[in-house]
């Protein structure tokens, strides 16, 4: 029998700690997005399925062109997006709840103004008609369909242009204050209040609500509450807080009444440790990390611009060529640079080689880029050894020059740890464009 579970706060913390390896000075982690594979998949609108395999491993390497160093201010907590929608039941917070962290628990919403609420009532479980939109650091605010939300932060325009996507937000809790009501809402929370108290059963017979008292016991204080009743039914439909108290991690809930009701019982739900919006990166469970960067251009003359990429990876810490120090530069390129003497244009794609035929070659490569106003090939998918001085042969163009410089790539092979992989449809870069690439990474 399993008797231990793992929290969710577990899962968030090591979010925590990934993307704060990146932003803190100490342990100085550098990450960098690669891409590469210029030749095409067999069925490009279907790339081939990647896996952690080291054969995997031995071809990204072979395929890369080159990466772009991310940095802490790329990266993001991220909770599953669920925009308000009328006539949808959303579920309230309850402590008592087991999988509000599942992914699909709709517990929250964010509004049409990028605002983000906590539902702590529901309205007994009925559709959602009316859209939050009320913005208080300090209390709880009712909609008239019954609904009860609780303001937790507004998304930044940075934030929605660099992190928002379809199917995530991002979510975060302030060290500080920043001049946001986010701020102030975490400031203005209240340990153990109870600011809903869910009927278990409405009862019968209440037919005067003077007569009515609800006493709330626990081991927090101040909490006190008036029932609503339903005059047509003479039950109790809801009991409004009037005072959500303080320091409760207990309580419960007696209604008396001293004319004919009875039956009636309720059930106080009580808030999250540090009260509600105290911690929205916990609250709302973000355990995901989005990365998000950008590839601009040709990166000032560091990265080719004139050809397809089908493969993108995280990789942690490789090595500069030839040495023990982690590179540390912004942008890099993994290609080998050829500098050639001659006349003639090689293709792009194809592959260039030395020696007598391309099946005897002592060293090849696929050309990424052809410079014909710098006489410079970028190859990729080397093989074997450059040698000096000797001619460079393309196996389509049949262009044969007279090799005079080489630059190796920038990074010692099989260096630091890949991350992550994916294979993806080709993106053709231009001189003038900039991709953005989204990484959600789960934990």
């Amino acid at each position: 029998m399993i008797t231990s579970v793992t929290f969710v706060d577990l899962r968030i913390n090591n979010a925590e700690q990934f993307k704060e390896s990146i932003s803190e000075p100490s342990p100085n982690t550098k990450i960098y997005l690669t891409f590469g594979k210029a030749d095409a998949w067999a069925n490009e609108a279907s790339p081939n399925v990647t896996n952690s395999s080291s054969a995997t491993v031995y071809e990204i390497w072979s395929n890369m062109i080159g990466g772009k160093r991310i940095f802490g201010s790329d990266f993001s907590h991220m909770i599953p997006r669920f925009d308000w929608s009328a006539n949808t039941v959303y579920t309230n917070y309850d402590h008592m709840h087991t999988n509000l962290h599942s992914g699909n628990t709709k517990f929250y919403v964010m509004n049409s103004d990028s605002s983000v609420y906590k539902c702590i009532a529901n309205a007994n479980g009925s559709n959602s008609t009316v859209e939050p939109t009320s913005v208080n650091p300090s209390i709880t605010s009712s909609t008239s369909d019954g609904y009860i939300w609780k303001y937790m932060y507004t998304l930044s325009d940075a934030e929605k242009t660099k992190f928002l996507s379809d199917g995530y937000i991002p979510v975060k809790t302030l060290a500080s204050n920043d001049g946001s009501q986010q701020y102030q809402v975490q400031q203005n929370a209240t340990k153990g209040s109870i600011n809903y108290i869910q009927i278990t059963n409405s009862g019968s017979n209440y037919t005067n609500i003077s007569n009515i008292t609800i006493t709330i016991a626990g081991d927090g204080s101040l909490a006190t509450a008036v029932p609503v009743l339903n005059t047509s039914t003479n039950v109790i439909s809801s009991i409004t807080i009037t005072n959500p108290g303080t320091l409760y991690t207990y309580a419960n809930v007696a209604i008396t009444d001293a004319g004919l009701g009875t039956g009636a019982t309720a059930r106080p739900i009580i808030s999250p440790i540090g009260g509600h919006g105290s911690d929205p990166l916990y609250e709302l469970g973000g355990k995901n990390i989005m990365i998000s960067v950008r590839i601009l251009y040709d990166e000032n003359g560091t990265l080719p611009v004139t050809n397809d990429l089908r493969q993108i990876t995280l990789l942690k810490d490789p090595l500069i060529r030839s040495s023990a120090n982690a590179i540390s530069n912004t942008v890099f390129l993994q290609a080998k640079t050829l500098t050639v003497a001659g006349t003639g244009n090689y293709i792009q794609d194809e592959i260039v080689y030395q020696g007598s035929s391309l099946a005897t070659a002592t060293f090849k490569g696929r050309v990424v880029s052809w410079v014909s106003s710098t006489n410079k090939l970028i190859l990729i998918n080397t093989e074997g050894t450059v040698i000096a001085s000797q001619s460079v042969t393309g196996s389509t163009s049949f262009t044969v020059r007279t090799l005079s410089g080489i630059v190796e790539e920038a990074l010692e092979k099989y260096t630091g740890k890949i991350l992550y992989a994916d294979n993806i449809k080709p993106v053709t870069r231009s001189s003038d464009q900039t991709e953005e690439y989204k990484i959600l990474v789960e934990f």
